[in-house]
């Protein structure tokens, strides 16, 4: 499983370091350093898989775009200190269960929420392990991200470039005693609570795999019973990679051992704990399935003495019928004896005498058959008084003409109409509590309209909120949607009104047509999860496109910048800059497809305006860059393309530049001429 590994280190002159250096070594490019005025050029570096800026979210919305050269160049400037911390560095392990793609978006995630956190600029570079150092010994999958940012907030000048504040350090670097008079945490406990950050980003990403979770915490913090391996550092790594024991290395085997048989140890236990629990049920079986084998034989024996029961009892009933049956026909023979011949009376009275004799040894059955005659003269008494009651009812029936009886029917219609008024009453106060319902939904949509903007209702990344843990807080992109929603409908608050004033305002614009009409904003303000969760599953569509778009420029920028002998940041816009007008027209293929969602087609618009904002900038920043190249015909080659990429551009997409755009694209261009103009005074001269 993936393990937890994120360290940070400071990257300071005092040590001999620079930030330009650092950033080309990590991202593998070749980078100009001002202020030393040399090159580092690690352009043949391999295991780097990708580089790239990640700037905070605020400067990203104000489309703020520097290059990789400028940056670091930059934040070397603005440190005027012989021992200044230039840059910072987080070394975060990625893991390796993760595709390259998962690897990357985690890593940009948790770069973009340091960046966020900070206000500072990141630069985000993901190696893996080359050929050579597996080879040497190192794990294949150690895929790790080195993480280069800034130490002083990013700021947008008024002319749209970038620079940073020279009175200010983020408080991250500031000492403890600084923090502890300002109210702040301890460093090492603000770098617990980023590592915890990366845990629980990872753990998120690793959802879905059937992996155990990360835990940042210690074996100790987490009750277990094992040794932590101590650091080897470079040298050492670099020893053992080749074979050669270092004491750090032994160290670390005999701590290994140790935990092994700890572990060991800790299995053997359990082992024995699960044989004696076996042993036990075991015994436990044996003894309940003794008890049900001799319950079941008492049941058996139970059931054969009642079946005797039963079978004796049917016989004593069989012979009881019988007898009656004889007995009855010896009293019916008596009768016709007496009704026929008195002469025979006599007899027939001795003979009845010598029948109750033999009827006395039959009491119980005599009983019996009384019980059953009492038991029918009981039912047919039953029957008697219901007929009786019916014929009852019959004659006592109120006549139609009785005045007792319409007062009686009076009576039970007004009982009639007692009851239909309540109910309709109930009926009414039914209504009016879900008028009151509709209020109150009214009145919290209403609350959360107003804080929308307040940290309790809206989700901070650089804060560990997400969507999952918070659903019902908005994001950056609804509350974007709800202050467009305010703008157009003039739900804003006046500077002159009051709170509850405008309170009162918005409850009654949030009214039924209000709602109805505008189901989309409300679903926000209802269920921003629900809502969020319906945007992204339509918007998967336009991300997948984008990406695939992205890739084919990719492949088309590599080219051109290779074709221009790829010189870092001034090929790199320029090639973006050629291969925007193919860019843009994929896009408004994709919006003029009334096939995709209309989410996408304006999510595909909103990116086509950034696109060509973004260009204007490049053909702005790439006019610039020209004065930096000091070779001929490099300047020339650069020169050329650039000049014609702009004359493609401005043939399709001139008419619909805003002013800020051409001001842009002027701004470069005069910044150009300046330049050809002072050389050819130098050539004068």
């Amino acid at each position: 499983m993936a393990i937890v590994h994120i360290s940070t280190k400071a990257i300071s002159r005092k040590a001999g370091q620079s930030a330009v250096a650092s950033a080309a070594y990590r991202a593998g490019v070749i980078l100009k350093d001002e202020r030393y005025d040399k090159s580092h050029d690690y352009s043949k570096k391999s295991g780097v898989m990708s580089a790239d800026i990640i700037l905070p979210s605020a400067l990203k919305a104000k489309g703020l775009m520097v290059s990789r050269e400028e940056l670091w160049n930059k934040a070397e400037e603005v440190e005027g200190r012989s021992d200044s911390r230039v840059a910072r560095e987080w070394l975060v392990n990625l893991p390796y269960e993760l595709d390259e793609a998962k690897r990357k978006v985690l890593a940009h995630e948790f770069t973009q929420a340091l960046a966020d956190k900070y206000n500072i600029i990141a630069d985000c570079a993901i190696h893996s392990p080359s050929k050579k150092e597996v080879a040497r010994g190192a794990d294949p999958r150690n895929y790790h991200a080195h993480i280069l940012v800034t130490t002083r907030e990013a700021k947008m000048g008024a002319d749209g470039t970038l620079f940073f504040d020279k009175q200010f350090k983020i408080p991250f670097e500031w000492s403890n005693k600084k923090r502890d008079a300002n109210g702040l945490q301890s460093s090492i406990q603000e770098i617990k609570d980023i590592r915890q950050l990366w845990v629980d980003m990872a753990n998120k990403a690793l959802v879905g795999l059937g992996l155990a979770k990360l835990d940042a915490r210690s074996f100790k913090d987490q009750g277990l019973d094992r040794l932590p391996t101590i650091k080897m550092g470079v040298d050492a790594t670099n020893m053992e990679r080749k074979g050669i024991n270092t004491e750090q290395g032994n160290k670390n085997r005999a701590i290994h051992v140790v935990n092994q048989r700890k572990e060991f140890t800790k299995q053997s236990k359990q082992r024995a704990a699960d044989e004696q629990h076996t042993v036990e049920y075991t015994e436990w079986a044996a003894e309940r399935i003794e008890w049900a084998t001799n319950r079941h034989r008492q049941i058996d024996k139970r059931i054969d003495d009642n079946q005797q029961r039963i079978e004796t009892r049917e016989r004593d009933i069989e012979w009881a019928v019988r007898e009656d049956k004889a007995i009855n026909k010896v009293i019916e023979g008596i009768s016709k004896i007496i009704g026929s011949n008195s002469e025979n009376a006599e007899r027939a009275i001795k003979s009845s005498a010598r029948l109750l004799k033999v009827a006395g040894t039959r009491e119980p059955d005599v009983k019996t058959r009384e019980e059953r005659i009492a038991e029918f003269e009981q039912q047919s008494t039953a029957v008697n008084q219901l007929i009786a009651n019916r014929a009852n009812a019959i004659a006592t029936a109120p006549n139609p003409f009785d005045d007792n009886a319409r007062r009686a029917r009076t009576t039970k219609i007004t009982e009639q109409e007692g009851r239909f008024n309540r109910k309709t009453a109930a009926e009414d106060r039914g209504v009016e509590n879900a008028f009151e319902r509709a209020k109150l939904v009214r009145l919290s949509y209403v609350k959360k309209w107003l804080h929308r903007h307040k940290d309790s209702n809206r989700l901070r990344p650089g804060f560990r909120e997400s969507s999952d843990d918070y659903p019902d807080k908005l994001d950056y992109r609804q509350n974007g949607l709800l202050d467009a929603f305010a703008e157009k409908f003039g739900l804003n608050k006046a500077d002159d009104e009051g709170y509850q004033v405008y309170m009162k305002r918005m409850i009654d614009r949030f009214d039924s047509k209000l709602v109805t009409e505008n189901k989309a904003i409300i679903n926000v303000l209802h269920d921003p999860k629900a809502e969020r969760d319906q945007y992204d599953a339509i918007k998967i569509h336009f991300d997948t496109f984008i990406k695939n778009l992205d890739k084919e420029r990719e492949v088309i920028d590599s080219k051109t910048r290779g074709d221009l002998g790829n010189t870092g940041g001034i090929s790199r816009m320029i090639a973006g800059s050629i291969s925007a007008p193919s860019y843009i027209e994929s896009l408004d293929s994709y919006i003029n497809n009334e096939a995709n969602e209309e989410l996408n087609r304006s999510l595909a618009t909103e990116h086509r305006t950034n696109t060509i904002n973004d260009t204007c900038q490049q053909f702005k920043h790439s006019f610039i860059g020209l004065r930096d190249l000091h070779q001929a015909n490099q300047h020339r080659t650069h020169s050329e393309a650039l000049q014609g990429a702009l004359n493609t551009f401005m043939s399709t997409y001139g008419k619909e530049l805003t002013d800020d755009q051409h001001k842009a694209i002027n701004v470069g261009l005069s910044v150009a001429k300046q330049q050809v103009q002072s050389n050819i005074m130098k050539l004068r001269f």
